[in-house]
């Protein structure tokens, strides 16, 4: 019985429906909360930077097609994992790309990650906004990778750091506290400063680069929290430096 259920679970026609009514969930979400847009010429900034890179921590993407309120073409990086198919099936009701692949992380075992490096260079290239996670499974969380700085040496296009989250949520107990935002909330957009990468950093520079990607995300999504009047420290207790360094 339980092969049987792992069977059905693994099936393209219940991810595909899965991810539709996760579509469904994020659009309910979005339409029953009250938005704080942080620029508050948010989508002005989003085209700014196009093509740029939106990054995000691991476990405050659920509301990541809201990103997309500047229609502009993106694609997100999502891992090859099969429990990463139904996120896939979301992402592409919102007219997102996908480009599959992730870091090794401490694994160091190959996931697709130079494959994914490579298109996601090719996708700003071709005037797309990348979206994708900064840390790495299976953690340490809140500890940006250096493959997002590599893509903005190659590419030459900003990282822009970007957080959602909402007053009202859920914070699961896993490795990257992921949170399921609810609906008849507050919610909040922060877009932060953009972090440009020189061509030809070398390796301190990567290091400073990737640290400022680390700190950026930290404090925007700490400002996120704030702006919806939520508690950062359910979510996550290690942003809460983060919290008393916001202006």
């Amino acid at each position: 019985m339980k092969r049987v259920l792992q069977r059905i679970q693994n099936s393209p026609a219940f991810l595909k429906g899965f991810g539709g009514l996760l579509a469904g969930y994020i659009r309910l979400v979005q339409r029953t909360s009250a938005i704080v847009r942080e620029p508050a010429d948010l989508v002005a900034v989003a085209h700014r930077y196009h093509p740029g890179i939106l990054a995000m921590w691991h476990g405050q993407f659920l509301m990541l097609p809201m990103i997309n309120e500047a229609k502009i073409p993106v694609s997100a990086m999502v891992s090859r994992h099969k429990d990463a198919e139904f996120i896939s099936h979301a992402l592409t009701r919102f007219d997102m790309g996908l480009i599959r692949g992730a870091g090794a992380g401490s694994r160091k075992t190959d996931r697709g990650g130079a494959r994914a490096l490579r298109s996601a260079v090719e996708a700003l290239a071709s005037d797309t906004t990348m979206a994708m996670t900064a840390d790495v499974p299976p953690g340490p969380a809140r500890i940006a990778g250096i493959g997002i700085v590599m893509i903005a040496r190659i590419s030459g296009r900003p990282i822009l750091p970007a957080a959602i989250a909402t007053q009202r949520y859920l914070a699961v107990n896993a490795w990257d506290r992921f949170t399921f935002n609810l609906p008849f909330s507050k919610l909040a957009m922060v877009i932060g400063d953009p972090i440009w990468v020189p061509r030809k950093a070398d390796g301190s520079e990567m290091e400073a680069a990737r640290q400022a990607v680390e700190d950026g995300l930290n404090l925007v999504t700490a400002r996120a929290y704030k702006l919806a009047e939520a508690d950062p420290r359910r979510a996550d207790p290690r942003i809460a430096w983060a919290e008393r360094n916001l202006p």
